[in-house]
């Protein structure tokens, strides 16, 4: 008995024709600042098989690429494109490696007494949108960041993802900091996010008037919520605009596993409950191609090395329709340990499910033990080198891999809805409530930037339904097709203006009819009541539902009579 569970874990841990290799690039140091050292990763990304590098192009509101948006980072020449020679050099003379672009989301400056050097960087052109806490500090002890719920930061921060990957043939774009800050937060406790903007919104969009504690449940949804937004934004347009590329976010695992699979079970850990970070709902909800739960625990020590295989195995059963890989703290770990990291993240679950792969932090610093990267690598690759670290195993990466297929981007039983709703002038409707019927039936909501998607229905037609107080209400129909977006912008006109009144008035005399004309708002019915004398009314015709901003109605044929009067009341 004991032979054959020892011979199933070897066969459920074997490697794979396709899996996720990959390697974090930071920018705090040297890796890619230079076309030598771009030389330098590319090639030493093949020498251990790696398939994937996620480098950091955005490290704090600075582009290690040629931005519209922000400038360029003083740690690089001008005139280079760190990002440009990656991708040239990543896809020629060698295996191909894919490359992605990591951003780091909401933090935007890492000094609390400096300040940029270049005079358009957005902590200093946009402070005016940095966060807050309950007492009105700006710093977190690490870092200031724009505030996740500002109308401005959404759009803003959307505009530099769109930016790379409209503009570069990027494999994917990667969220880092796609959260709420560490800073004097604990479950169910977060301090952060108290502009007085993204305050003003909460109270107008639950009918509230009182500044919420950091622990009260809803403002803690609403603040979640708005990392969502940004995702499902973020990741529904880049399949729009560059199918292939995968949305990827570096996501954040503190403590222990979840005790269960469940949506509430999830709610009860630190990445939910103190840095409002859903991303077990992200991937239910399909808005992650890759999901990369940073695991950094050092494997020598027993209690990490449990937490380490449990967070495996949780993110392993918690892939929905997407990929999961295992982020590793190579950093953290002796060589042997991070080979043992890998052979951990290939390990099946009952029903034959693995992880994608996995992701090791960080290219940097590839062990702890002082060992050469050359060495790190051969040990990845070469069977005398791993026998050193590994005795008895076969090199991991033996052999040059691709990154796996994402299959849910072809299946064309499925496809995706965007659209932005905003008013005549072009001003988003935030909060707004959109009705999708068809083959499915879906209630959307549109973000901070008038922004709605739906993803994941089944092709086909579908009915979107949109009432709004004050506006006209919108009937669309509109066509799903698979493994596509569709995009549906909605401009909705207001309820007229003009004072509720009688416009205009026709008696026909052979038929003995009235038609009356005036103002009129959906969602009201109206009477028409009729008197001889002005002092005393009787209802002529009730509930008449109106047609329009205008609606015409005509009488019935009435008795002769010296005189009549007519006037018309709403309700």
């Amino acid at each position: 008995m004991v032979r054959f569970l020892s011979l199933l874990f070897l066969l459920t841990s074997v490697a794979r024709s396709q899996e996720m290799r990959g390697l974090w690039v930071h920018a705090f140091g040297n890796g890619f600042k230079t076309a030598a050292q771009v030389t330098q990763l590319i090639a030493e990304a093949r020498a251990g098989n790696f398939n994937a590098l996620f480098v950091q192009v955005r490290k704090r509101g600075d582009a290690y690429y040629n931005s519209n948006f922000e400038p360029k980072a003083s740690d690089i020449s001008s005139s280079f494109d760190p990002l440009a020679d990656l991708i040239a050099k990543a896809n020629t003379g060698g295996p191909r490696i894919e490359i992605h672009a990591w951003i780091v989301t909401y933090n935007i400056w890492n000094s609390e007494t400096g300040t940029p050097s270049q005079s358009t960087h957005p902590y200093l052109t946009r402070s005016g949108w940095l966060t807050e806490n309950y007492t009105g500090a700006k710093w977190d002890g690490a870092n200031y960041a724009l505030d996740q719920a500002h109308p401005e930061v959404q759009r803003y921060t959307f505009n530099v993802c769109q930016d790379i990957v409209s503009r570069y043939a990027v494999d994917g774009i990667h969220f880092d900091y796609v959260r709420y800050s560490d800073g004097g937060s604990s479950a169910n406790y977060q301090p952060w996010g108290y502009h007085p903007v993204s305050v003003q919104r909460f109270q107008r969009l639950t009918g509230r008037t009182d500044r919420p504690p950091p622990s009260d449940a809803q403002w803690l949804q609403f603040r979640r919520d708005q990392v969502t937004a940004l995702v499902r934004k973020v990741y529904l347009n880049t399949w729009k605009t560059r199918p292939a590329a995968r949305v990827s976010a570096a996501l954040i695992c503190y403590g222990n596993a979840p005790s269960a699979t469940t949506a509430a079970a999830f709610s009860t850990t630190e990445p939910y409950a103190r840095v409002l970070q859903d991303w077990r709902g992200w991937m239910q909800e399909g808005i992650l191609d890759l999901a990369i739960p940073m695991i950094y625990r050092d494997y020598s020590v027993a209690t990490s090395r449990t937490q380490y295989d449990a967070w495996c195995a949780w993110a392993r059963d918690q892939q929905f329709s997407r990929m999961s890989a295992a982020g590793s703290g190579s950093y953290l770990n002796s060589v042997a340990n991070g080979i043992a990291q890998i052979k951990q993240s290939r390990v099946a679950g009952t029903g034959g499910q693995k992880l994608g792969g996995l992701v090791a932090y960080s290219y940097a610093l590839t062990s702890k033990d002082g060992v050469p990267r050359t060495d790190f690598l051969n040990a990845l690759t070469d069977q005398a080198a791993a026998e050193v670290y590994d005795p008895g195993g076969t090199p991991v990466f033996s052999t040059a891999v691709p990154a796996p297929v994402m299959s849910w981007k072809s299946d064309v039983s499925h496809g995706h809805i965007m659209g932005t709703l905003t008013d005549a002038a072009g001003s988003a409707l935030d909060g707004a409530t959109i009705s999708i019927s068809g083959p499915v039936n879906r209630t959307l909501k549109t973000d901070a930037t008038g922004f709605y998607g739906g993803v994941d229905l089944p092709a086909g037609n579908y009915t979107l339904t949109i009432s709004v107080p004050g506006y006209l209400p919108v009937s669309r129909t509109v066509t799903v097709n698979g493994a596509m977006v569709t995009e549906e912008n909605i401009s909705l006109s207001a309820l007229n203006p003009e004072p509720f009144e009688i416009t205009s008035s026709s008696w026909n005399t052979a038929l003995r009819r009235m038609t009356l004309t005036w103002n009129s708002q959906p969602g009201k019915t109206y009477r028409v009541e009729i008197s001889s004398s002005l002092t005393s009314w009787s209802p002529l015709a009730t509930g008449i539902a109106p047609t329009g901003v205008i609606t015409t109605w005509t009488s019935a044929t009435l008795p002769s009579a010296t005189r009549r009067f007519f006037r018309i009341a709403a309700g």
